[in-house]
Formats: structure tokens, C-alpha cells, sequence
């Protein structure tokens, strides 16, 4: 089976090098995606974006749902829909917030901090063996690299 050479690989041949790497990082961001949807499905039952809200909320403290929006790349209506399905799973509860009446906080029941832990390792496995050819000082280099960009401004 032929394997299609990646736009990446192409805008690298012939347009600017900088939208080639930009290009570079969406295609392994969607590597990533597509493999974390995969797993975490497979062995937890879960959506990616459900892992992404059940890592960005808390067993030990309520978080507003304002806040673990900021945190996801994700509508409001979306997160709202999310979380009612991981509520009536059992993985989170919500209830409003005292000090702000159209405020909802969440928290993660005890079987959503256990299934968060397992899924977790899931997640740190598909990184670490993503990552598996790079050394540690190189690793360190990608972070600085990729820290020097700045979309805005």
C-alpha cells in the first residue's frame, strides 16, 4: 500500500519552510488525536475531549465550568453535553455555583478520579513511545523551539 507523501513534506519542497513546520505540527497533532481517540475509547470508554475535561477538573476542589472551558479547546453547548454525559455516568457532579447564580462547579467523583488515573496513563504512554526516539536534551530543545512561537501579534 502507497503511502501519500504529507502536504508537510510538499510546502517543504516548495513554499516557506515555516508554514511547512506549522503544517508539520497540525499532521502530528492529528497523528496524536487520532490515536488518543482510539485508546482512550478501547480501554476507558472515553472520548478524547472526555479525558481532556476529566484531567482539567478535580477529585480534591470544585472548578467553575467557566474555568475548565478556558482549558479546552471546545464550545460552552459542547462542554455542557460533556459533562452531563460524565455526570450521568457517575464520573462528576455538578451543582451551581453560591456565588454566582449562572455558575455551574464541577467536580470528579471518586470513579472519575480513578478512571482520569488510568486514562492518564494511557495518555503518558502514547507520548513517551511517540517520543521514544528522541533523547531527553532533545525533547528540551523541541520545548524551547516550539516556546518561541507566538501566534499572536
Amino acid at each position: 500500500m502507497d503511502k501519500t507523501t504529507p502536504v508537510s513534506s510538499m510546502i517543504r519542497q516548495n513554499g516557506p519552510i515555516k508554514i511547512a513546520a506549522w503544517r508539520l505540527m497540525m499532521e502530528k497533532y492529528q497523528d496524536f488525536m487520532t490515536r488518543f481517540e482510539h485508546e482512550f475509547r478501547a480501554r476507558h470508554e472515553l472520548s478524547a475531549n472526555e479525558f481532556d475535561v476529566l484531567i482539567n477538573a478535580s477529585a480534591a476542589a470544585q472548578v467553575r465550568q467557566r474555568d475548565l472551558l478556558h482549558s479546552l479547546v471546545i464550545s460552552r453547548s459542547a462542554l455542557s453535553r460533556l459533562l452531563g454525559k460524565l455526570e450521568g455516568r457517575g464520573l462528576v457532579t455538578q451543582e451551581p455555583d453560591p456565588e454566582d447564580q449562572r455558575g455551574v462547579l464541577v467536580t470528579l467523583s471518586e470513579a472519575g478520579a480513578e478512571l482520569c488515573a488510568e486514562a492518564a496513563e494511557t495518555n503518558g504512554e502514547i507520548i513517551l513511545a511517540a517520543f521514544s526516539g528522541l533523547t531527553d536534551g532533545e525533547a528540551d530543545e523541541i520545548f524551547e523551539l516550539v516556546s518561541k512561537i507566538c501566534p499572536v501579534g
